[in-house]
């Protein structure tokens, strides 16, 4: 693997992977990881769409992204649009998928100007009877030694780990109700 600092990576575009036309991808889910993956299938293995399957259960896309009116209970958004200007990666995709709407400009582009014209943010992160804060700041964390096993975890290079199961490398302790702090 070569290794560079800044974005002269970034910015070249990858060769085409030999017999990738011939090749299919299929996705359980249509969250944003599952259609992320899809876009950079497109755009950097070059795989035809056509070659791509999503399956859902539900009757739209979208994942927690997704937005529906259901008649019994009115508008639901299990997601958000709350993406911070450090979302490199998505903003990178979504900069290469060019707009439906508007002719020239990108999804990244129509993003960027409605976050402009609509800022959106919330520090309630957990809400009840249809979006009333839940008041669950400070409740449902990690403990603080189950923090820093997962931290521990986390920086554990994959060599290390293969062959091994969670509960090989995180103590019971952590594994059991102590887990959460409450």
């Amino acid at each position: 693997m070569y290794y560079s600092s800044g974005n002269y990576e970034a910015f070249a575009r990858p060769l085409k992977p030999e017999g990738i036309e011939h090749k299919r991808a299929y996705f359980v889910g249509t969250g944003l990881a599952a259609l992320s993956a899809g876009c950079f299938l497109v755009r950097d293995a070059q795989m035809p769409g056509k070659n791509i399957h999503f399956f859902d259960r539900d009757p739209i896309a979208g994942g927690a992204c997704d937005g529906w009116n259901y008649p019994e209970i009115g508008y639901v958004m299990r997601g958000g649009r709350e993406m911070d200007n450090h979302f490199e990666v998505m903003w990178d995709l979504f900069r290469s998928i060019p707009s439906i709407e508007t002719e020239g400009v990108s999804v990244l582009d129509e993003y960027y100007w409605l976050n402009k014209a609509d800022p959106n943010y919330s520090l309630c992160r957990v809400t009840e009877k249809q979006g009333q804060n839940a008041h669950t700041d400070g409740k449902f964390c990690l403990s603080d030694k189950a923090a820093l096993q997962l931290t521990h975890l986390i920086f554990t290079p994959d060599e290390a780990l293969e062959g091994k199961r969670i509960t090989d490398v995180l103590d019971s302790e952590v594994l059991d109700s102590n887990f959460w702090t409450y």
